[in-house]
């Protein structure tokens, strides 16, 4: 089996509970429930043989602790990478009103669904930035490790790796956009020629073909 992309999501944090929009650094730390649902992915991961050299992880402190956690199971060390942080919530950062969800929600959807990639929230970003941030790292790791025979596992957060998906070509926008990702999910991309598949969304292990 060819080498894979695991971007998993970090686990369940206060700020989840809470409905906080929380995308700025460093972030809230994972729940008891969160570091449960870490340890658990980590052991599913090594009980599947991936086999990447490091687990690595956005720079937030949820997702730096998902990684370590899934890190222990895995018997490796882990690495936090610059650009990988949520997608920005800006003048909504923290607030947990359903003003501000809708708002988040619906930037996504003007993304996904309207292809209006110059939207954003006041004070937040546009997904054209974060297809800036994102995607040569990606591009990075696809050089360096899976064109290797390397597994990457990356440790980041629901709206950006939805986002990732996309903009590596992997599903269509509306399947992003329809399908959530849980605390500690995973999305399970893989090199297709010079473009990407998906082979996991999710509780999705079986995926349709686009």
């Amino acid at each position: 089996m060819s080498a894979r992309l695991y971007l998993v999501r970090h686990g369940q944090t206060s700020s989840n509970v809470a409905g906080a929009l929380d995308t700025k650094l460093p972030g809230a730390p994972l729940t008891e429930l969160g570091r449960e649902q870490a340890g658990i992915r980590g052991r599913e991961l090594a009980e599947a043989g991936v086999s990447p050299r490091v687990v690595m992880s956005s720079e937030a402190a949820r997702a730096r602790e998902t990684a370590g956690l899934i890190a222990a199971e895995l018997g490796l060390e882990t690495q936090a990478l610059p650009g990988m942080i949520e997608i920005q919530a800006g003048a909504y950062e923290m607030q947990t009103g359903t003003e501000a969800l809708l708002a988040y929600g619906r930037l996504i959807r003007d993304w996904l669904e309207l292809g209006d990639l110059t939207s954003s929230l006041p004070e937040g970003e546009s997904a054209l930035d974060v297809q800036e941030r994102t995607m040569p790292m990606i591009a990075e790791l696809r050089e360096s490790y899976l064109d290797n025979g390397i597994d990457v596992v990356l440790v980041v957060h629901g709206a950006v790796m939805r986002m990732m998906a996309v903009f590596a070509g992997a599903v269509p926008s509306q399947w992003a956009l329809d399908n959530h990702i849980d605390n500690c999910a995973v999305i399970e991309l893989v090199p297709d020629g010079g473009g990407w598949s998906c082979a996991r969304w999710g509780d999705h292990v079986e995926m349709p073909r686009f």
